[in-house]
């Protein structure tokens, strides 16, 4: 008798153990700028690490207010934004946390919002003038284009390196695209190599064909910020890893999931970079890149 009462006891206990979770999963809502495989990267990341449920939206597939209804009837934990049109319309939002990735320069959307978190695509300064040194070590005059607003921290941090390894940065300032073609052209027999920023006022499809024209006549390289430049003609880029950057995602959204009284916003840049060389273009350039170089980076022909 004694053990026909113990016997469904101990099932329902360990039903009850290892049936039930300890704690539900946190809700995610997703929203992806676009369906292309760098953001597809970043989220296969964000998976890897976040415990989640994930709804996923792509913008495109719905106008601005039917994206947000949307995101208000899920009623989730928070928001994913993967890239720049996704953080814009995830901006909106001000009662839940915000967390974003893919993103090459959040500072204007974010501001003093301390519901969005995230991780940039941002590479210091300093990590990116290392790698053009390691290319075109004899490089004395390094050319950027910019707009200030976008890139003043960023080219002022520049110049402080530059000014400490002893090079001259050649600058010229930018308040619209329209005045990019002439200020690539007052380049001209004036620098080494042509630095291209992230500089959402600077580059843009037409610009990007000018440098890279620029670049062609005058046998001046091109370094960059996407493997994307560098199949089309620039001789390097110091490019992110969408993927670990979906890991560092996911690793904030645990942190402001799990810990308590953590100080938010939680905002870093990209960790783990990659270099990205197109062999083919340097050798047209006459660029003669060391073997430990090539053997370490993703080489493009």
């Amino acid at each position: 008798m004694i053990k026909k009462i113990l016997f469904p006891s101990i099932s329902v206990f360990l039903l009850l153990l290892f049936c039930i979770p300890f704690s539900e999963a946190y809700e995610i809502t997703v929203l992806k700028s676009s369906d292309i495989k760098p953001y597809n990267d970043a989220l296969a990341g964000f998976k890897s690490v976040c415990e989640c449920n994930l709804n996923e939206l792509t913008i495109g597939e719905s106008n601005h207010d039917d994206l947000m209804s949307r995101i208000i009837q899920q009623k989730p934990d928070a928001v994913l934004a993967v890239g720049m049109d996704a953080l814009r319309h995830a901006a909106e939002i001000k009662d839940i946390p915000v967390i974003y990735t893919m993103v090459p320069n959040p500072f204007s959307v974010t501001s003093d919002r301390k519901n969005i978190s995230g991780v940039s695509m941002f590479i210091s300064p300093a990590r990116q003038l290392d790698a053009i040194l390691e290319i075109f070590p004899n490089s004395k005059r390094i050319g950027i284009i910019y707009d200030p607003k976008n890139m003043h921290p960023s080219v002022h941090e520049a110049q402080n390196v530059a000014r400490s390894k002893g090079f001259e940065l050649v600058l010229r300032k930018a308040a619209r695209p329209g005045e990019v073609p002439a200020l690539i052209d007052s380049m001209k027999d004036r620098i080494d190599v042509l630095w291209m920023l992230p500089d959402t006022t600077v580059i843009n499809p037409e610009t990007v064909k000018l440098m890279l024209l620029f670049s062609f006549q005058n046998r001046v390289p091109v370094f960059t910020f996407s493997k994307k430049y560098v199949e089309m003609g620039a001789v390097a880029a110091l490019n992110i890893d969408p993927f670990d950057l979906g890991v560092q995602a996911g690793e904030i959204a645990k942190k402001l999931f799990l810990e308590k009284n953590v100080r938010t916003p939680i905002r870093v840049d990209a960790r783990k970079t990659v270099l990205i060389i197109n062999k083919k273009i340097a050798g047209k350039m006459g660029v003669k890149i060391r073997e430990d170089v090539l053997k370490r980076a993703e080489n493009v022909d």
